[in-house]
Formats: C-alpha cells, sequence, structure tokens
C-alpha cells in the first residue's frame, strides 16, 4: 500500500470508493463515489444545513465561518506542491519566482498601500477587484477542467468527442442571466457585507434591474441553448453513456438554478465551498499518485505527505481557522478585544492584503500548473 493511503488496511467497499493510486480509474478521476460526491455535489454540504435553518446569516454564522476557512486553506496547498519539491519548482522557475514575488511584495506592502491617502485606497481597491473578477474566471474554469479531465478520460476517440466549447458554454452560460436575475434581492446582502462596494454598488444594481426587462429573456434563452447543445453534443459522442460528464454537468446545472428559488446568499456560500472542496480533492488526489513510490530526489513535501491527515487539515483547517479568528478577531471571538497589530496595523488589514495577493498567486499556479496538456497532470489523472 501506498504511505499516503488513508486506510492501512482498507475493507473491500473502502477500497472501492477510494481505490488503490497505482489503480487505473475508467472514466471518473478517483472513483464515482468520490467524484460525485467531491466535485459534483459537494454544494449539498453547504448549503443543505443552511436552508434547513433559514432566516438572515446570523443564524447560520458558523456554517459561513466554515465555509470560509476551508476556502481559504485550499489556497496555501500548492505552495508546498511548488517550493517543496524541487523538481516541481524546476519546471516552470521564472513562473514559480517572478509573480509570486511580486506578489509577495505587494502583500507585505498592501496595508501601507491602503493607508496612503486616497490614491493608495484606491489602488488597493483596484487590486482587490482585479483579485474578484479573476477569483469568478478561476471558479468557473476549475469546473471546466473537471469536464475536460472526463472527457479525457472518456475512451471516446479525440475526434468523436463533444466539442470543449460545449463544456465552456455550459459552464459559463449562467453568467449573462445571474446578474440581472438577482440585483433585486442582493441590495441587503451588500450594504451588510461588502462595505467597500457601498460607494459603487447601489448605482450598478440600479443599472441592472432596468435592463432585467430584455436582459432575463436573452440570458434565459443563452442557458437553455447551452444545455440542448450539450446534451446533443454527448449524444453524439457516447448516446450519454459517460455517468462521469453527466454527473458533473447535472451537479453544476443544479447549482446555478438554485439561485431561482434560494437567497442567494445561501447558494453563493455554497459555490464557495464546492470550489474548495473540489480543488482540495483534486491536489490530494494527484499528491497522492504522484508520491505513490519513493522519488529518487526524495521531495520534503513527499515526507510530509507520510502522514496525510495531518497534511491536510493543517492547511485546509488550521490555516483556515487562523484566518478567520483573526478576520473576526473582535465580531466573533473576543468581543471587546482589539485585534492584535504589527507593525502598526490591524490583523485585519495584514489578512485583507494576503487574501488579495495570496489569491492572485492561485490563480497564477493554477493558470499553467494543472493543465491537461502537463505531462505530470495526465499521468495521474489516468
Amino acid at each position: 500500500m501506498s504511505s499516503l493511503a488513508l486506510d492501512p488496511q482498507p475493507t473491500r467497499f473502502w477500497s472501492r470508493v477510494v481505490p488503490d493510486p497505482r489503480a487505473p480509474v475508467r472514466r471518473w478521476h478517483v472513483s464515482p463515489w468520490v467524484d460525485a460526491a467531491a466535485y459534483h455535489w459537494s454544494w449539498l454540504l453547504a448549503l443543505v444545513p443552511v436552508a434547513l435553518v433559514g432566516g438572515p446569516p446570523e443564524s447560520w454564522w458558523g456554517v459561513f465561518l466554515a465555509v470560509l476557512a476551508v476556502n481559504f486553506g485550499h489556497r496555501v496547498l500548492t505552495l508546498p506542491y511548488v517550493y517543496l519539491d524541487r523538481q516541481v519548482f524546476a519546471s516552470h522557475p521564472l513562473k514559480f519566482v517572478v509573480v509570486p514575488g511580486a506578489l509577495a511584495a505587494l502583500c507585505v506592502a498592501g496595508p501601507f498601500i491602503e493607508t496612503a491617502g486616497p490614491l493608495g485606497k484606491t489602488a488597493f481597491g483596484v487590486c482587490a477587484g482585479v483579485a474578484a473578477a479573476w477569483n469568478l474566471w478561476h471558479v468557473l474554469m476549475q469546473k471546466y477542467g473537471i469536464l475536460r479531465m472526463y472527457a479525457a478520460k472518456s475512451e471516446v476517440p479525440v475526434e468523436a468527442r463533444a466539442p470543449a466549447w460545449h463544456d465552456r458554454l455550459l459552464v459559463f452560460a449562467w453568467l449573462p442571466l445571474l446578474p440581472f436575475l438577482l440585483a433585486p434581492h442582493v441590495r441587503g446582502p451588500v450594504e451588510r457585507f461588502f462595505r467597500s462596494g457601498r460607494g459603487y454598488m447601489p448605482a450598478a444594481l440600479d443599472a441592472l434591474e432596468a435592463a432585467r426587462p430584455w436582459a432575463l429573456p436573452v440570458g434565459a434563452a443563452v442557458v437553455v441553448a447551452a444545455l440542448v447543445l450539450w446534451v446533443r453534443g454527448e449524444w453524439r459522442a457516447c448516446r450519454l453513456g459517460n455517468p462521469a460528464r453527466l454527473s458533473m454537468a447535472l451537479g453544476t446545472t443544479a447549482l446555478n438554478a438554485c439561485f431561482l428559488w434560494l437567497d442567494p446568499v445561501m447558494v453563493y456560500l455554497a459555490w464557495g465551498a464546492t470550489h474548495a472542496i473540489e480543488y482540495t480533492t483534486f491536489v490530494w488526489a494527484f499528491q497522492r499518485k504522484r508520491y505513490r513510490e519513493p522519488l529518487p530526489h526524495r521531495p520534503l513535501n513527499q515526507r510530509l505527505l507520510r502522514w496525510p491527515l495531518l497534511y491536510y487539515a493543517f492547511f485546509t483547517l488550521g490555516l483556515g481557522a487562523l484566518y478567520v479568528v483573526l478576520k473576526y478577531w473582535e465580531r466573533t471571538f473576543f468581543p471587546g478585544t482589539p485585534q492584535p497589530t504589527f507593525l502598526g496595523f490591524s490583523a485585519w488589514r495584514w489578512i485583507a492584503s494576503f487574501a488579495v495577493f495570496q489569491s492572485m498567486m492561485h490563480f497564477w499556479f493554477d493558470g499553467f500548473l494543472w493543465k491537461m496538456r502537463v505531462e505530470a497532470t495526465r499521468d495521474t489523472v489516468a
């Protein structure tokens, strides 16, 4: 058994749920059980509890903090893989030094920039806006990437597969609809949770509401067209015979459809949860295959992964919990106690700067590290 296995004496059922990393898996990435639970339907883990509790966000604040912690933790998982495995680092040395170095410097400078008068505050706000837009692209492209991974494992000849743009359209088709659909329902949450956007968001929401009469039919038509094209392409490729792709497409569409009748803040929370779970699961599956046997250069990352539960708990729970405690120090955890300070700035300012610039580093890595055209990635999804 691999040293990264979570159960040293797996039962027969467990070996079907989490196959040995040496074993090839047809169609699915890890297994039907893991893929469905982590990639396709993990958003239910957050949405069901908050929907059952209902009420304002304060009623399910604990779930919000848990999702925020896991979401923060997943963004740092790439760092040990890149910087504690010299073979990985040597594959893109400039990409792993130049841009990350600049972003690390900006992270340190962030509190100084933000407090350097109106110009500095504007500059920091622009960076935060870029990070938010990049995050949206990153989240959607991750789902697109999972669909393309399933296409690569589908055993359908390349020339007979449904076009890649069908997958991209399926994932992105809701973008023309959701802003206009949700505009009337998010004014309250914007006022309460996005203080930095109070200056411009009301005007933007007014514009979206004014365009609703013509934008909603157009957006709905795009969604319907995307679904029809995707199903038609799958029928031609394999007569709808690929359960992995079908489940992924259905889960993604169902999550988006929840915006039609549930509190958008709840569904947004579910989006954040499923993205973090998808990413963490992919990195776990990737590393258990890459490090299934001792590598000649003995990377420190492989040695740390001898204790996988501790490894992933530290990053996804430990660092995430630290982030949440510092971010909500006075509001939730230590009311009336001033936040810790460093170099004259509160923990909140440092956390905000780290969240902006480290998230950009995360998006930068993912833009080239996990592509299916990369040999290491292809080898670990076979």
